[in-house]
């Protein structure tokens, strides 16, 4: 056991030491740099001049993952459920200090003994860690389960301003959304959880007509033709697949 505390108190250090990265995200880099690794959000959302973009986290319904985009610079990345875990969550890795959504109260106050208690706004416990002095992290508890974890930089240094993350509009093949899941079946699940977050009026949700698979320069894609059931307003949506295309 203190051989386990030792590896992650490591872990934890070298998060402090060097740039902070996790699920391909780095905190101070260009958002330009997240399309690549993550493929396009499932929204975009600007908050107090910034943008929080939203990332699906596969192998659980409600797991996701936000990340804040300010300036043109990644300034957080927050990984959560939307309902509370029982267990560890096997389909979401490590932060960059060993932490992982579902561990106990106290197993995330034995890898970060420095911590400060404190309840959010709906009234979960929480604890707030400083990790380096330009950067910290946040663990939010529910039932006694961690149910998020969010790191974010405090760095305010002189850098020109970037290109803010964007989403293509998915209605031609040149703007299509880029869909990078590593298998078909978590591919197209990942499409229609897209759709769900892009209702077509108020909360009506787009109905799906007919789908099809397309190919053109070296890239596979999937088109869904869909009708908004309130407005009978009919459209394509344009998905790049090629990352996954052919596998199952």
């Amino acid at each position: 056991m203190i051989a386990a505390i030792s590896v992650l108190a490591a872990a934890v250090t070298l998060a402090a030491d060097s740039a902070v990265a996790w699920h391909g995200v780095a905190l101070g880099a260009p958002a330009s740099t997240l399309r690549p690794k993550l493929g396009d959000p499932l929204r975009i959302v600007p908050v107090n001049g910034r943008r929080v973009a939203r990332y699906w986290l596969p192998g659980a319904n409600s797991t996701y993952l936000l990340v804040v985009e300010d300036a043109g610079y990644i300034s957080s990345f927050e990984a959560f459920t939307d309902a509370a875990p029982t267990a560890v969550l096997d389909n979401v890795v490590p932060d960059p200090s060993g932490v992982r959504l579902g561990d106990t109260l106290e197993t995330v106050k034995s890898v970060h003994p420095d911590y400060h208690s404190a309840i959010d706004p709906d009234d979960r416990p929480l604890l707030a860690v400083p990790i380096s002095p330009t950067t910290n992290a946040t663990y939010v508890f529910q039932d006694g389960r961690l149910r998020s974890l969010q790191w974010t930089t405090t760095a305010q240094t002189a850098r020109p301003a970037l290109p803010p993350l964007t989403a293509p509009a998915g209605d031609s093949l040149f703007a299509a959304i880029l869909d990078t899941q590593s298998d078909e079946t978590d591919g197209v699940a990942w499409e229609y959880r897209y759709l769900a977050f892009h209702p077509c009026s108020g909360d009506t949700r787009w109905q799906i007509k007919s789908q099809s698979a397309m190919h053109a320069a070296g890239h596979a894609y999937d088109r869904l033709h869909v009708v908004c059931p309130a407005t009978n307003v009919e459209r394509d949506f344009y998905f790049n697949i090629t990352s996954f295309f052919g596998k199952l």
